[in-house]
């Protein structure tokens, strides 16, 4: 089972382990609220997620990573959660806004439309030249927490046909090298590694946007070529008044924290829900 320890103080790595042990929740960042799933024992997964187990060679030994990458799984909807760090590769191509509810979730706009993805086509296949957000390209891997400690456990999600049974077979690659965890998923538990830590960040980002009463509601129509409206609600964005009148101390700490990068990210990428507009058109 691949884990990462999340306990402060010493630093550990990846680790790979046959220790049996069950999942009980996903990471600190979730997609918006209507957009987790509650599985049959009542857990709550965040977007996308189905059926997130373990990883284990007693479990995967056998199977393989389809490298034939494909995003139906993303197809169904229209918002996706970004982490601060990707802001700047996010905003060009996808509005960045808020959640309405509390604690608010930084989110990247993908349609127009509940359950439409502008940037999926009927094949699964991502716009070739777009930037995917690393929550997209996570999938299907997950880290969640074990029930006997607090490390976190590199799961996923056996539902998506992205994992395949047997191994050697054209365009895949086996989960497991022997009985030790492949080199593609060692570089998975790096990738997941590096979300969690981001995302914690993120958290933190947002937390202080909230607690200084930063966010103002977000309203916005939007007329494609066709002449078909779309009236957007229920998100917040950052009120750029509010913003340049904060006191320099706080300006200073969002500075020294590397915010002020992401913020501007942000009010840039607004002006990409005119584009959305004319995605939409091209799109019919």
């Amino acid at each position: 089972m691949a884990r990462q320890s999340r306990k402060r103080g010493k630093k550990e790595g990846p680790k790979v382990s046959n220790k049996k042990e069950e999942p009980v929740e996903a990471e600190a960042m979730e997609a918006a609220e209507t957009a987790a799933k509650a599985d049959s024992e009542g857990v709550r997964w965040p977007l996308f997620y189905n059926m997130p187990v373990p990883l284990s060679f007693e479990r995967h030994g056998d199977k393989s990573i389809n490298l034939e990458r494909r995003f139906g799984f993303a197809a169904n909807t229209n918002m996706v959660p970004v982490n601060m760090q990707e802001f700047s590769r996010v905003a060009i191509s996808y509005p960045i806004v808020f959640t309405e509810s509390a604690p608010a979730s930084a989110i990247a706009i993908l349609g127009l439309r509940q359950g439409q993805n502008l940037f999926v086509d009927d094949a699964g296949a991502w716009d070739g030249g777009v930037y995917v957000p690393a929550y997209v390209r996570r999938y299907p891997f997950i880290f969640c927490t074990g029930q006997e400690d607090e490390q976190l456990v590199l799961c996923v999600d056996e539902a998506d046909d992205l994992i395949v049974d047997g191994t050697g077979a054209e365009n895949t690659q086996a989960i497991y090298d022997g009985e030790e965890a492949s080199e593609t998923i060692k570089k998975m538990l790096e990738f997941c590694a590096a979300f969690h830590r981001q995302s914690l960040a993120t958290r933190e980002f947002v937390d202080e946007l909230e607690n200084r009463d930063l966010f103002r509601p977000g309203t916005v129509t939007i007329t494609n070529e066709s002449g078909e409206q779309f009236n957007l609600r229920g998100f917040r964005m950052v009120d750029e008044a509010k913003f340049n009148a904060l006191p320099d101390e706080a300006f200073l700490e969002f500075r020294r924290k590397g915010w002020l990068h992401a913020i501007t990210s942000h009010l840039v990428s607004v002006q990409n829900l005119a584009a959305l507009g004319f995605r939409s058109k091209a799109s019919e």
